[in-house]
C-alpha cells in the first residue's frame, strides 16, 4: 500500500497546458475517485501516476518518494482500462497467469494464487473460457482480478465500467467497493459519471478544463457529503448532483437578494455586492400548485415520471427552474403555470464575480 501525493503539478502536451499547479493527496489504503467533464485532464492525471505521462514540473511522490523519472515498471501500481486489454487468444486462465509466467514464479504457486484470486472476483467456473465468450461484466472481473494479482500499493482505474450496461455498473460499482474494503488498498478511479464518484469514493477530486483566468484543475477535493451539501463554488455546485443545482443571480438591495417578490436576507460577506448568485438543489424548492404570487412564476416546459420521483423544468422570469418532488404535481400538464419559493435555510450563496462560495456564519 502507499500514500501517493500530487505537489504543483503542471502536464503538458507540446504548447497545451492540460494539468495545472495540482496538489492532492491520496491516503494509504484511501479510495479516491477524480470526476469531471471531458477535457478536466483527469485521465492525464491518472496515467502520470502510471508513469505513461511525463509530468513538466512539480513533484509526484508516493510514500515520499519522488516518482517522476522512474519508469513504469518501477511505481508499483497496477491499472485496469476501460479497454479490458486482455489477450483475445487465452484463457481466462493464461490471461491471469501470464505476468506470473514472465516473473517466472512456480508454476504450483501460480496455478494457487490464479484460482484463489478467480474466487475472490466470481470467475472460477470461467477459467477455462476466452473473452470473447463472456459478458462485458465478466471481462471486467478478469481485468480486475490480474491486477490484484501483482499486489500493488496503488490501484489505478480508468474509466472502467463505460462499457457496461446500467445494471453491470450498478453490480460492479458495489463489488470495487466490496473489493477494497477487503484488499485495503490505494485505490485512484477516475470517470465521467458522478453516480459512481459520490457512491464509490472515500473523497473525490472534481475536476474542470482549464480556461483563462483559471489557476488549477482542481475545484474541490472532499468526501461525498461536504461536496454535495457545500460545493466550494459555482462549477462544481452545477456538476454534482442530478438533476443539477438551480443558480440564480440576484440583485441586492438593502442586504437582501430579490428572486421575484421574495426577500432574501444574506450573510454578512454577501451584503456587500451588487449581484449575488443563489443556488438551491430541486428538491428543496418549494412549489406551489396554480399561486402565480409567489416568489417567481414558473411555466411547466418538461416533466418525467420516474416512478420514485418527478422531474419538471420550469420556465420563469429568473431563469429555468429545475423541481424534484417525491409525490407527483395535481396539475403537471405542460404549459401549467406554478408559483416557485426558494427555502432560506438551504440556500448556497456564491459571489458570481469570482464564482466562489460565501460561507455563511
Amino acid at each position: 500500500m502507499a500514500a501517493v501525493e500530487f505537489r504543483n503539478v503542471n502536464i503538458e502536451f507540446g504548447a497545451a497546458q492540460v494539468v495545472k499547479d495540482l496538489n492532492l493527496r491520496v491516503e494509504d489504503g484511501e479510495f479516491v475517485v477524480l470526476v469531471g467533464p471531458s477535457g478536466c485532464g483527469k485521465s492525464t492525471i491518472l496515467r502520470s501516476v502510471a508513469g505513461l505521462v511525463g509530468i513538466a514540473s512539480g513533484d509526484l511522490l508516493s510514500d515520499g518518494a519522488r516518482m517522476n523519472d522512474k519508469e513504469p515498471a518501477n511505481r508499483d501500481v497496477a491499472m485496469v482500462f476501460q479497454s479490458y486489454a486482455l489477450y483475445p487468444h487465452m484463457t481466462v486462465y493464461k490471461n491471469l497467469s501470464f505476468g506470473l509466467r514472465i516473473r517466472k514464479e512456480p508454476t504450483a504457486e501460480i496455478d494457487r494464487k490464479v484460482r484463489e484470486v478467480a474466487e475472490l472476483v466470481g470467475l472460477t467456473a470461467h477459467l477455462q473460457k476466452r473473452p470473447a465468450a463472456m459478458s462485458g461484466g465478466q471481462r471486467q472481473r478478469v481485468a480486475l482480478a490480474r491486477a490484484i494479482l501483482r499486489h500493488p500499493g496503488v490501484f489505478l482505474f480508468d474509466e472502467p465500467l463505460s462499457n457496461l450496461d446500467a445494471e453491470f455498473r450498478s453490480s460492479m460499482r458495489s463489488e470495487l467497493v466490496r473489493f477494497h474494503r477487503r484488499l485495503k488498498t490505494s485505490m485512484i478511479y477516475v470517470t465521467h459519471d458522478q453516480t459512481e464518484a459520490m457512491t464509490m469514493g472515500d473523497r473525490i477530486a472534481v475536476l474542470a478544463p482549464l480556461t483563462e483566468g483559471r489557476q488549477t484543475n482542481l475545484m474541490q477535493y472532499a468526501t461525498p457529503d461536504e461536496i454535495y451539501h457545500r460545493p466550494a463554488n459555482l462549477f462544481v455546485a452545477r456538476f454534482i448532483g442530478s438533476p443539477r443545482m438551480n443558480v440564480f443571480t440576484c440583485k441586492v438591495e438593502k442586504g437582501q437578494a430579490v428572486f421575484g417578490t421574495q426577500r432574501i436576507d444574506l450573510p454578512p460577506a454577501a451584503r456587500g455586492l451588487a449581484k449575488v448568485a443563489l443556488g438551491q438543489r430541486p428538491e428543496h424548492l418549494h412549489i406551489i400548485e396554480g399561486d402565480a404570487a409567489a416568489g417567481v412564476t414558473g411555466t411547466l416546459e418538461h416533466f418525467e415520471n420516474l416512478g420514485h420521483e418527478y422531474i419538471g423544468q420550469l420556465a420563469s422570469d429568473a431563469g429555468p427552474i429545475t423541481l424534484r418532488r417525491a409525490e407527483t404535481i395535481s396539475v403537471a400538464q405542460i404549459g401549467a403555470t406554478f408559483g416557485v419559493m426558494l427555502d432560506p435555510g438551504r440556500l448556497h450563496f456564491f459571489d458570481p464575480a469570482t464564482e466562489l462560495r460565501i460561507n455563511q456564519p
